[in-house]
């Protein structure tokens, strides 16, 4: 538990708890807690079917100026896209 988009690294053992979760399913596995920077969402999406960002993008939106923010928040998820090899899909 925590909040979202808080934490600075994935947990060491996030790789073998999806493991075991696609070991009892065939449904596509998405993970969201905590991913906050690009390199966390690249991380996660080598190991998810999907990543799950909310908290890192409302902060991203909350610190841009008011004519600024969709802007930022595009910026954001761009970043997340490209460290993710998904650049301009």
């Amino acid at each position: 538990t925590g909040i979202t988009g808080a934490r600075t690294e994935i947990a060491g053992d996030l790789g073998d708890f999806i493991a075991r979760v696609r070991g009892k399913t065939a449904v596509p596995l998405a993970v969201g807690f905590g991913i906050s920077t690009p390199a966390q969402a690249a991380e996660v999406g080598q190991m998810a079917d999907g990543v799950i960002v909310g908290s890192a993008l409302i902060k991203a939106v909350d610190n841009a100026p008011d004519a600024e923010k969709t802007t930022a928040a595009s910026a954001f998820v761009q970043s997340l896209r490209e460290a993710m090899g998904k650049g301009g899909q």
